[in-house]
């Protein structure tokens, strides 16, 4: 099975599917990023969680609406 990335703002109504090598969310799922094996799927998650404060990610199988993973980021501080 192949799983997918998901993201949305922390306050968001919904997910939008993530590509990875544009660093884009919301795209069309013809765009986002196909990854073959769970795991990395999920080091993926944990990464941009790290590295992006404010968002919350999932990891979903393509073409199921099940999810296997889910991280949030830190809070955004407010400035």
């Amino acid at each position: 099975m192949n799983y997918i990335v998901y993201g949305k703002k922390i306050g968001d109504r919904c997910y939008g599917a993530i590509n990875l090598h544009e660093g884009k969310v919301g795209v069309g799922l013809v765009y986002a990023m196909l990854i073959p094996d769970c795991d990395r799927a999920k080091m993926y998650a944990d990464k941009l969680a790290e590295m992006v404060p404010g968002f919350i990610f999932q990891v979903r199988g393509a073409g199921t609406r099940k999810v296997y993973y889910e991280r949030a980021g830190k809070p955004e501080e407010s400035v």
